[in-house]
Order: structure tokens, then sequence, then C-alpha cells
């Protein structure tokens, strides 16, 4: 099976995870269809796929999380709250980055970028002179982190943590690692934005 690369597709899956609430069977195939379209050269098959969103599906109802409210006739929960769930168990994957349609090259026009960690990996890439040696990388936004810059929280054992879009004082902190790292760089990369 090819690499899962359809925007439309992208775009659906992506919006469902960022969602307050969905299914725990929406939000397993939001998963894996991200998942899947990230991972670099791995080619799994329909079976395999359809595996996987049961297993996260399952492993979703497992949590036994608050539902919403508000919709007592589908059991809905928070796809935040699983991201929270799964972040030492399961690769979550990382928020896509759709470009709005550019307008006319104005002068005072600034890019912007849907998450928060975009930017300080590209100015990375800068220090590093355009190499994307992962350790090299790693160490230049250890560094970012360490000086406070934003969005880095604290650097641990397993990665650095750092602010998404939606942080608010209590909220945990997403996770970058050496593996998302590359999946990051191959997403740039894709998108023509290195």
């Amino acid at each position: 099976m090819t690499k899962l690369k359809s925007k439309p597709i992208l775009k659906r899956a992506s919006h469902i995870l960022s969602q307050e609430f969905s299914t725990p069977k929406d939000i397993a195939w939001a998963w894996v269809t991200l998942l899947m379209s990230q991972e670099e050269e791995k080619r799994d098959s329909e079976e395999k796929r359809y595996s996987r969103i049961a297993e996260f599906e399952a492993w979703i109802l497992g949590l036994d999380l608050p539902r919403d409210s508000k919709n007592t006739q589908v059991h809905t929960v928070s796809p935040e709250a699983v991201k929270n769930a799964a972040r030492n168990v399961f690769e979550w994957p990382h928020e896509y980055i759709f470009e709005a349609p550019a307008s006319p090259n104005h002068p005072d026009t600034k890019v912007t970028y849907k998450d928060t960690i975009t930017k300080p990996i590209l100015d990375a890439l800068k220090d590093a002179n355009g190499s994307d040696d992962r350790a090299a990388l790693m160490a230049i936004l250890e560094g970012y982190a360490k000086q406070g810059k934003e969005p880095f929280a604290n650097i641990t054992t397993e990665g650095i943590e750092w602010k998404g879009s939606n942080w608010s004082e209590g909220d945990k902190y997403n996770l970058l690692t050496l593996k998302s790292l590359n999946n990051r760089l191959a997403n740039l990369r894709k998108k023509e934005l290195i």
C-alpha cells in the first residue's frame, strides 16, 4: 500500500483529533491514518491498517475516559485526553501543517505555522547550516530549551517537552524525540518547507 498522501483525508483526520469530543472509532481511524502517512518508507496492508485501528479503538475504550455529557446518544471522548494517555504508550502523530492559500507577496506578510514546534525546528536547521543530522538538531533544540525559548518546557531523558498551540497551565506537554523529529522533518520535506 502506498503512503497515504490525500490532503482531504489528512485534513479530516487532523480535524477529528482537534475536536473537543469524538468517538473512539473515529479517533482510532484518525490516529492510524495520520501515523501511517508520517511513517517513512513503511507500506502497510489494508488488513494491518484495520487491525491497528481496531487495536487502538479497543485501547481507547479500555481507558474509560470521561464521556461528553452533552452527547448521551453516542459514546464520545476527548481526543486530547486520548493523546495524554497515549503519551508513554504509543506514538502519537504530529500535527499537520496545512498552508493557507498564499496572499500576494506583501512585504509585511508573516509566515505562521499551525503548531508551535515547526518554527524552532526550521530555526535549528538554519543554525545547523541545513544539515539534517538528527542528533545535532536535537542538541540545538535542547540549547533553545535551556535558553527558555518558547515553546519548550523541559528536557527529560525521553526527549524535549514542549507546549502545543492550545497549551494552558496544568496541561501535559508534547514530547519531541529523535523519532518524532524524524517524522516532522519528513513532513516538512513533503511540504517543501525544507
